[in-house]
């Protein structure tokens, strides 16, 4: 079991509060989300998109929604990635923030900044893909992780919080696993590779699959079944697909029109929200591919294949003052140091691909103990 990702900090409003005033609401797309009907399906139409043969589907984008309460956790996840990601892999990293924090960014992360890092990375103001006001910080933030699917430039994107931390090497191949794609599944545009999910039972997020059902307009225990033991996708960090993203944008589109159905989704069912009653990001993907019965095209668990080590998206998680006691320190720590002497292991023995090879200007040596000081 390798494990991925820690957690540092409690669920947050990352982004500057504003009075939710329902009627004053205003959240609509500044892209046109373009959507054609399937014949096969004519309640779930497909988004148009324009092929692009310049990136594969190997690739991945890393998708960062902050604001700056969170800019101090930037550092350390960042560093995190350069250490144990294979940079060969991803085609950018996207930090999505609000635009008046742009400014705050650009000093470390543009201009020559960016020669200190292995990847492109931009810094997007949020108001290219949402124009909001009036509007819950959550709800947008759960927005903005589907609609980012329209300016994403891979099939598959994931998605991190500043304060998601890689503690072990990531070989991509644990990511994305290369499929044969049938003749059949060619006419759909098939990926020819398919994305780790990582597996909760129903139960641990109960509240969110009927709003999730009604929003969508989906009789219950039909696309998927509402027995609480029932396997389904996880939550960040989480890989998602540009193309599934999009289909669900697509259907609440059909179902409420192209001027209101993010204000839909930003007002929907306010006074259930205290008592953790909400759709989410997650569970409006997981539906709608299941609905459409594309999801096994899309996705893999580490658990139905053997032909590549197993990986945990999920590590230690730290949310409340009280997790942060000694022995979750001790954890972190250890996990940390085994990660950074087994990834020093692959370096040194050259074993495989390394993650970060000593032939280019991104040297371990430099990168363990300078961007990654937990030691």
């Amino acid at each position: 079991m390798i494990t991925f990702l820690a957690f540092i900090g409690q669920p947050k409003f990352i982004f500057q509060p504003h009075l939710h005033i329902p009627w004053l609401t205003n959240v609509r797309h500044v892209r046109p989300l373009e959507c054609i009907s399937d014949a096969d399906q004519p309640g779930w139409p497909r988004a148009v998109q324009l092929a692009d043969k310049s990136l594969l589907d190997d690739h991945l984008t890393i998708v960062i929604v902050t604001a700056r309460p969170d800019f101090k956790r930037i550092p350390l996840s960042l560093a995190s990635l350069v250490c144990h990601l294979d940079y060969r892999k991803l085609s950018e990293v996207i930090l999505l923030v609000p635009r008046r924090h742009v400014s705050y960014l650009e000093p470390f992360l543009a201009g020559q900044a960016v020669n200190h890092w292995p990847w492109p990375i931009s810094i997007m103001p949020d108001d290219i893909v949402l124009k909001h006001s009036h509007t819950h910080s959550y709800r947008l933030q759960m927005m903005f992780k589907l609609v980012i699917a329209q300016i994403i430039k891979t099939e598959f994107y994931m998605i991190l919080d500043s304060d998601c931390i890689a503690l072990w090497p990531i070989h991509v191949e644990q990511l994305l696993l290369k499929q044969q794609v049938s003749t059949s599944k060619m006419k759909y545009n098939t990926p020819s590779y398919r994305a780790l999910y990582q597996l909760e039972e129903r139960s641990d997020h109960a509240e969110w699959w009927p709003e999730s059902e009604q929003v969508l307009q989906i009789e219950p225990n039909t696309c998927i079944t509402n027995n609480p033991s029932a396997k389904t996708i996880g939550v960040t960090p989480a890989i998602l697909s540009k193309s599934i993203a999009l289909r669900a944008l697509c259907r609440l589109q059909t179902l409420y029109g192209d001027r209101s159905f993010l204000n839909v989704l930003a007002n929907w069912a306010l006074w259930r929200t205290p008592f953790g009653r909400m759709w989410t990001e997650y569970t409006l993907y997981y539906l709608t591919a299941l609905c459409t019965g594309i999801f096994n095209s899309y996705h893999f668990h580490r658990a139905n294949t053997s032909s590549i080590p197993a990986l945990n998206l999920y590590g230690l998680s730290v949310w409340w003052p009280t997790d942060w006691n000694s022995f979750s320190r001790d954890q972190l720590l250890k996990s940390a140091n085994a990660g950074l002497r087994w990834r020093q292991k692959e370096i040194d023995n050259n074993n495989g691909a390394p993650i970060i090879d000593s032939s280019g200007y991104h040297l371990p040596q430099i990168a363990i103990p300078k961007l990654y000081p937990l030691l």
